[in-house]
């Protein structure tokens, strides 16, 4: 029997947050799945199949609610299909990952165009590539002034804050819970913002997007104001086989002392309407929430398999 302790290791490290962000824990697990089944030998294709299918359910089930990571290991198994090989699955990892390193370099390059001169953007919740897409915006002389929440209970806009402001771009922070009233332009206020860009941690086929929680309040404060509101995103977080649901995280998170009587309900997530998506902002451009199928199917078939 193949050993699996270390592919254990980085699902582990996946679901105590060791390894968080989408894009590292599908890097980590594409690169211990392409380590593993290169350094094992099988001696035939049911063993091959039997180790990738526990292990890459493993690494599913350490963050069933991340879609790049679900599509990495539906994209290794339609190579499983056709190939005895292990050392050719392997490879399959290898071009997934290739595409994960192609959208980080080429998406601020297509995003940036978005930003005007002088923009006031809001965004919410961590994510590199909007970080990137700020940065290249102000790199290419765009002066933009960045408005975003602190994401509680992690808070982890800071560790974004810090970044853009290390490259020069000012960037100021505001509460939760203030967010939508300070977005709204109807209302008189000292700041008019411009546009609004949101990363999205998975979209569903009916172009619903999921993302950090209060991104919903934050839509609909958009929305109202007649705001642009970009999802900023990959075509291969597409939830194709309607999998991912709003996670729920355990209460202890927000009040670590509450009263063991108390039910604290607390979702890390909620959903934008696909309806009110103004654009969604992909590795191969800019385009309508209406034609993503139509993208998928050009650029990734097999998702459709």
């Amino acid at each position: 029997m193949k050993n699996l302790s270390n592919i254990k290791r980085v699902a582990d490290d996946i679901k105590t947050i060791t390894i968080q962000w989408a894009t590292n824990i599908a890097r980590e697990a594409c690169k211990i799945m392409e380590q593993e089944l290169r350094n094992w030998k099988f001696e035939n294709h049911d063993e091959l199949s039997k180790f990738f299918n526990e292990g890459s359910q493993m690494l599913i089930d350490a963050r069933e609610t991340e879609p790049l990571l679900r599509n990495a290991m539906k994209y290794a198994k339609s190579k499983l299909k056709e190939w005895a090989d292990a050392n050719k699955i392997a490879d399959a990892f290898w071009e997934y990952l290739s595409w994960i390193v192609r959208e980080e370099w080429i998406r601020p390059q297509i995003w940036a165009e978005l930003i005007h001169g002088w923009d006031i953007v809001f965004t919410h919740c961590h994510s590199k590539s909007v970080v990137d897409i700020l940065v290249k915006a102000w790199n290419d002389w765009k002066k933009i002034h960045v408005y975003n929440t602190e994401t509680r209970p992690l808070y982890q806009w800071r560790k974004t804050s810090m970044d853009l402001l290390a490259a020069w771009v000012p960037d100021t922070m505001v509460t939760d819970d203030v967010a939508p009233y300070f977005i709204d332009n109807t209302i008189e206020k000292k700041v008019d913002v411009k546009r609004v860009f949101l990363w999205s941690d998975c979209i569903k086929p009916d172009w619903t997007t999921i993302n950090k929680v209060w991104s919903f309040s934050i839509w609909l404060s958009s929305w109202h104001s007649w705001i642009p509101l970009y999802i900023v995103w990959s075509l291969l977080k597409v939830d194709i086989e309607k999998t991912i649901w709003i996670e729920e995280r355990d209460g202890k998170e927000l009040w670590p002392e509450a009263p063991d009587e108390l039910n604290i309900v607390n979702y890390a997530f909620d959903m934008v309407p696909a309806k009110c998506i103004t654009w969604i902002v992909t590795e191969f451009g800019v385009i309508r929430p209406e034609n993503l199928m139509r993208e998928v199917k050009k650029h990734y078939p097999w998702m459709l398999e």
